[in-house]
């Protein structure tokens, strides 16, 4: 059996749910109040570790995470049926280019997106070109591929297997992370700044 990194859809399908310091990180906040205990987090990891434990066995082995890695696929598939070849947020640079002449300018970005414009616009001549945009693309890839490569193997014990403690573990370490005054409860200001965090670290800094 091959050795199961949490870049595998199997792990993903587990962690990605428990995943504070990602937007969305919230998920698992079963009663609503904006506050994620650990109890909700255990909860929540009982669940999505149970759909990818096919055979109930209490370890995600090579064929659970293919057919994980399958499901995954399919749900993403609809999504962008429902949502368009572009996904729920489609290409917005496309969007932006309100008059289709190719050319995105600071008068067709709204406010909040003038960050996001500024850091396309490589030149800094308020106006985002294609080769502009092809170069944001190959960036963003290239962040990903970093991202993925660093990411921790949540496979502890190297067996090829990820069990529902070696999940957890990962899950916990970071919960308290995002945690800041340890409490035991990532609250709606933790998740911002966890969040906060997590963004700046993909940007670089």
């Amino acid at each position: 059996m091959k050795k199961i990194a949490i870049i595998s859809a199997s792990a993903a399908l587990v962690v990605a749910g428990v995943a504070i310091a990602q937007p969305g990180g919230m998920r698992g906040d079963a009663d609503g109040d904006g506050n994620l205990t650990r109890d909700e987090v255990n909860a929540q990891i009982d669940a999505r570790f149970a759909r990818a434990d096919a055979n109930g066995d209490g370890a995600i082995d090579e064929t659970e995470r293919s057919a994980a890695r399958e499901q995954m696929r399919a749900r993403w598939s609809e999504r962008r049926g429902r949502h368009g070849r572009h996904g729920r947020r489609g290409n917005r640079m496309e969007r932006m280019d309100s008059n289709g002449d190719g050319v995105v300018t600071r008068e067709e970005v709204t406010e909040r997106a003038l960050e996001r414009f500024d850091r396309f616009d490589a030149n800094g001549d308020g106006q985002i070109t294609q080769a502009e945009r092809d170069q944001a693309r190959a960036e963003r890839r290239e962040r990903r591929a970093q991202r993925r490569a660093n990411r921790p193997n949540p496979d502890a014990n190297g067996d090829g297997l990820v069990t529902r403690d070696e999940i957890a573990a990962m899950a916990f370490e970071r919960f308290d992370r995002a945690d800041a005054n340890s409490d035991g409860v990532v609250t709606r200001e933790e998740r911002r700044a966890a969040r906060e965090a997590h963004r700046a670290a993909r940007h670089g800094g």
